[in-house]
């Protein structure tokens, strides 16, 4: 399949239409949608990392996908799972939609670990700000 470059404007409607809100991490990193789904009374949060810089601009070929992954709601350094790449190809919507799904899903499940072990500061600026958690 071919690279689709995708604007902020079009990632952010379909995310803010689906229930998530986007923002930026940080000026230096790229826009981010969030969406909180509860377990019981526990909230988590499904992030999208959308792969577009904070200029408003998709990253090139081959150098990031859209990835999505949930983190405890009450605590958001703690990684609870994740699912594969989304890469930035024709019907990445729909590939996204389904990673969104299957995280909300498991999510009602309860079918993971919430208790996790809290990740050290170091695990946090190498896993959840670099956009590559051990669990992907």
């Amino acid at each position: 399949m071919t690279y689709q470059d995708i604007a902020l404007q079009e990632m952010a409607d379909y995310l803010e239409m689906i229930g998530f809100r986007m923002h930026k991490r940080d000026p230096s990193t790229e826009w981010v949608g969030n969406k909180i789904v509860m377990l019981g009374a526990h909230p988590c949060v499904i992030r999208v990392y959308t792969s577009i810089n904070p200029d408003d601009k998709s990253r090139g070929v081959g150098t990031d996908a859209i990835r999505v992954g949930v983190f405890d709601g009450v605590n958001p350094c703690k990684w609870l799972f994740g699912t594969k790449r989304v890469n930035r190809t024709q019907g990445w919507k729909a590939n996204m939609f389904q990673r969104i799904d299957y995280c909300e899903e498991r999510i009602k499940r309860g079918n993971f670990k919430i208790d996790l072990v809290r990740l050290s500061d170091d695990d946090v600026a190498n896993s959840i700000y670099d956009d590559k958690p051990e669990n992907y």
